[in-house]
């Protein structure tokens, strides 16, 4: 079995799916909706967090608007449901959401290559030095792809801890391919030039719902640089 759900949808997918008004929103995320303007920006919000209560009750019973999520002690975000508690993590870009629950500490980050931006300084900003190297001497066609998964990684890991990305943790922390057996974090290349990340544990056994079949994953690890 399972112990940790990763679900990525179409945002219009999820829409359809949540159509029991706003009443199953907390307090904390009513207050950070209405602080949203952007008509895009709304619609991605209510999906991701319909979607991750939806999992939820999919995987471990009860309804979807039962699950209550908050931001547990770590500043991690946590569903729960009587007794029962899972991490939790939401992701979107462009017109796709990804959402996880686990039972351990969790972070997911879905990319996909938006307006043209400067990814060198962006990556000399988060990447470590050798991960910078790689971006500038990867081939021109491969470079947004790459830069993608680069920071698609650092952004889960900093999810999963509940700090979220800091620029100088980042750039002394890089991801490295590793055996499944020991690996910590997985990557999967999406059509588009998309990818999707996944912060777990290693032996976390993850199950992974999409509209479409998705290639297996690469396995990573991460790995602490010297001061």
């Amino acid at each position: 079995m399972a112990d940790c759900h990763v679900e990525l949808a179409a945002l219009e997918a999820i829409e359809s799916l949540a159509t029991v008004g706003l009443d199953w929103l907390v307090a904390d995320e009513r207050e950070r909706l209405d602080k949203i303007t952007a008509p895009l920006r709304r619609r991605q919000f209510l999906a991701g967090h319909w979607l991750v209560r939806d999992l939820a009750a999919r995987c471990r019973g009860g309804a979807a608007a039962d699950w209550q999520l908050q931001n547990d002690e770590r500043g991690q975000p946590s569903l729960r449901h009587r007794k029962l508690r899972l991490s939790a993590s939401i992701s979107h870009s462009g017109g796709f959401v990804a959402v996880a629950v686990a039972n351990q500490p969790v972070g997911l980050d879905l990319e996909y290559p938006g307006r043209p931006r400067d990814l060198a300084a962006l990556a000399g900003f988060t990447f470590s030095p050798e991960e910078c190297l790689g971006l500038e001497n990867a081939p021109a066609d491969q470079r947004v792809r790459q830069f993608l998964s680069t920071w698609s990684l650092k952004e889960a890991f900093g999810k999963r801890s509940g700090e979220g990305l800091q620029p100088s943790r980042a750039r002394r922390m890089q991801a490295r391919e590793a055996d499944p057996a020991s690996a910590e974090a997985w990557l999967w290349d999406l059509p588009g030039q998309g990818v999707l990340a996944l912060a777990a544990w290693p032996g976390a056994r993850i199950s992974v719902q999409a509209a479409q079949a998705l290639p297996a994953p690469g396995a990573w690890r991460y790995e602490n640089l010297p001061a």
